[in-house]
């Protein structure tokens, strides 16, 4: 669950998840939140971001144009990925020191990365 009260209206959905409602984020703001901080170096203080990607690709699609237009609504605008795509042993540091709660198991870094990077390939600079 993640609360921001410094944030600009988003557009939300009802969920449902065993009888129990609530309304929530959409998907795509969710995505475009995270790769906003997974594009500027700050993608080493916050390695959850990252992570969170990692899961949603698992369950989500991600389209670039939603994702695009949920940022520049928020008024917010993607880094250049330099650390994300030229810094991934320090990325890799990062994520290793990261630790996962409730008996989850951890993936490998590799394979949070790929999965990353292969999920917004559609925002990376070429």
């Amino acid at each position: 669950m993640d609360i921001d009260v410094n944030r600009l209206m988003v557009k939300t959905k009802i969920y449902e998840v065993s009888g129990l409602c609530f309304k929530g984020v959409i998907p795509s703001q969710m995505i475009a939140d995270k790769l906003s901080v997974i594009s500027v170096d700050k993608v080493f203080r916050r390695i959850k971001d990252l992570v969170d990607l990692y899961y949603l690709s698992h369950v989500c699609d991600f389209n670039s144009e939603d994702v695009l237009s949920m940022l520049k609504n928020n008024g917010k605008e993607l880094g250049k990925f330099d650390g994300f795509l030229n810094r991934t042993k320090d990325l890799k540091h990062s994520y290793e020191k990261f630790r996962f709660a409730g008996g989850v198991s951890k993936p490998t870094f590799e394979e949070v990365y790929l999965a990353v990077k292969t999920f917004i390939v559609d925002v990376l600079p070429q």
